[in-house]
């Protein structure tokens, strides 16, 4: 399985969880429709100054701050409140990699994954 956002440069292992984390939550907003529970992905912000930024050794992009914000945008904003199965990323929607919206192949993947658990 091939395709993840960032899978071309040094940010690939820093990306890929991201990358699972919202096939799974496509997964997930499908599973749960209708039972008035939601479900979203959020990258927060680029590469803030955590302790895993700073071991990977990545330059630090965004702040601490600005992630806090996009995560308290989304769980606060009224207007979002009914929203479910969409990608945000820091505080704009985004779209994540194609294959995340492809069913066959999210159920290929989630086949993989649990062969080797």
């Amino acid at each position: 399985m091939s395709g993840s956002p960032g899978s071309s440069s040094g940010r690939a292992p820093a990306r890929r969880p991201t990358t699972l984390l919202i096939y799974h939550s496509l997964d997930l907003t499908e599973e749960l429709s209708g039972t008035g529970i939601t479900v979203n992905s959020l990258d927060p912000a680029t590469f803030m100054p955590t302790n895993m930024s700073r071991q990977t050794g990545l330059d630090i992009v965004d702040s601490v701050e600005q992630g806090v914000a996009a995560t308290r945008r989304l769980v606060d904003l009224p207007e979002l409140a009914g929203v479910t199965g969409r990608y945000f990323d820091g505080e704009q929607e985004g779209r994540a990699a194609a294959e995340a919206y492809d069913r066959e192949y999210r159920r290929r993947l989630a086949a993989v994954t649990e062969s080797l658990l």
